[in-house]
C-alpha cells in the first residue's frame, strides 16, 4: 500500500498473550498506525491497508496454514511480515521448524551480532537481549532462512551459531522479518528506550528505495 504522507500502517494480530503492548501501542511514533486486530478474525480484514502485519510469539500456526494464500498474496503485492515464534508447523513455504540449542553452557544463549544492518545496528548486543540480566527469555533456539537472507543475530556456541533473527525479500515482493523466540517488542522497545528496537525494527523492514510504498 501507500499513503500520501509519512502514515504506516501496522496490523498487530491479537493472541491470549498480550504482554508489553504498550511498547506498540505507546512507544511508536504517531506515523505509525496500529490496528490491533484478534488473529482469527484477520478474515474480515483487507490485508492489503497495512504495510506491516505482526505475528506475536504465541500466534495459532494451525490456524496460519489456513492463511496461507492470503499471506503470499500479500507478500507479493509488497506487503511486510514480522513473525515471532518457535515454529513447530511453519506456515509458509520457505520458513523451516524451530531447532533449539543446547542450553548448557549457558553462553550458548547469549546472542551475537552477524550483519545487524539498520534493524539491530543500535542495539548493544550485551545487554540488549537479557530479561532482567537473564539469558534465554530472548530465545533458546534458531531456524534456518530461505537461500539469500540477512542474518542478524546469531545464537548457540561461539564456534556453531545459527540465526535467531533474519530478514528475506520475498521475490518481486515485501520483506519477511523472523525471532525465533519471543515477542520482538519486549525488547528494549518501551517508550522511554532510545534507541528503540522495535521502531527500528518497523523503520528498516519498510525501506526499499526502489520500490514506491
Amino acid at each position: 500500500m501507500s499513503t500520501p504522507d509519512r502514515t504506516r500502517k501496522l496490523l498487530y494480530l491479537r493472541t491470549w498473550d498480550e504482554w508489553r503492548l504498550d511498547n506498540i501501542a505507546k512507544a511508536l511514533p504517531s506515523y505509525w498506525q496500529t490496528t490491533f486486530q484478534p488473529m482469527h478474525g484477520m478474515t474480515e480484514v483487507r490485508l492489503a491497508d497495512y504495510h506491516v502485519l505482526y505475528f506475536p510469539s504465541a500466534h495459532d500456526q494451525l490456524f496460519m496454514l489456513t492463511q496461507t494464500q492470503r499471506v503470499l498474496d500479500y507478500l507479493a503485492g509488497g506487503g511486510n511480515l514480522i513473525i515471532n515464534g518457535t515454529l513447530a508447523r511453519p506456515w509458509l513455504p520457505f520458513l523451516k521448524p524451530f531447532q533449539a540449542v543446547p542450553p548448557r553452557p549457558y553462553l550458548n544463549l547469549m546472542i551475537r551480532p552477524h550483519t545487524p544492518g539498520k534493524y539491530f545496528g543500535r542495539m548493544d548486543y550485551e545487554t540488549y537481549h537479557r530479561h532482567d540480566g537473564i539469558l534465554g527469555q530472548y530465545a533458546r533456539g534458531w531456524s534456518e532462512p530461505p537461500e539469500g537472507a540477512q542474518l542478524l543475530s546469531m545464537i548457540g556456541a561461539e564456534d556453531d551459531l545459527h540465526p535467531v533473527d533474519w530478514v528475506w525479500r520475498y521475490p518481486g515482493g515485501g520483506n519477511v522479518f523472523v525471532h525465533n523466540g519471543d515477542c520482538i517488542h519486549w525488547f528494549k522497545s518501551a517508550p522511554n528506550d532510545k534507541p528503540n528496537l522495535m521502531l527500528d525494527i518497523l523503520e528498516a523492514i519498510i525501506e526499499r528505495p526502489e520500490v514506491e510504498r
